[in-house]
């Protein structure tokens, strides 16, 4: 699908504005090489900050940037989410709410287990 003005291709109209080539329209607008394939093989339309970029800097008329055809966001073949990788996690257990509730602490000491007596006075010999 192409981005059109009035019947014509961006790639035409870019042609009538002397940029015959991808690699121009990318020195002279700053785009990166890949927006420039774009651009010009109609992949993606152009958006307001382009359009005011290609305005800018190759003097482009805006009364024919404005009269784009947007190109309709289409759906990407062979895009599903990627695999997990590495072992799959373990199921999480976790302790119901009143096994969390009277559970020993980590030495395995419970309520009443310990008794701290008080030392006793040693007796002078």
């Amino acid at each position: 699908m192409r981005a059109r003005f009035r019947g014509m291709t961006l790639q035409t109209l870019l042609r009538q504005h002397g940029i015959t080539k991808i690699k121009e329209l990318m020195h002279r607008t700053g785009l990166s090489r890949q927006q420039s394939w774009n651009l010009w093989h109609g992949y993606v339309g152009v958006g307001k900050a382009t359009a005011k970029l290609l305005h800018e800097r190759l003097e482009i008329p805006a009364e024919q940037l404005l009269q784009v055809d947007p190109v309709p966001a289409r759906n990407r073949p062979h895009t599903t989410p990627p695999k997990p990788r590495g072992r799959p996690r373990k199921a999480e257990t976790r302790p119901s709410s009143a096994a969390a509730d009277d559970r020993r602490d980590r030495f395995g000491w419970g309520p009443g287990d310990l008794t701290i007596h008080e030392p006793e006075e040693a007796s002078p010999p």
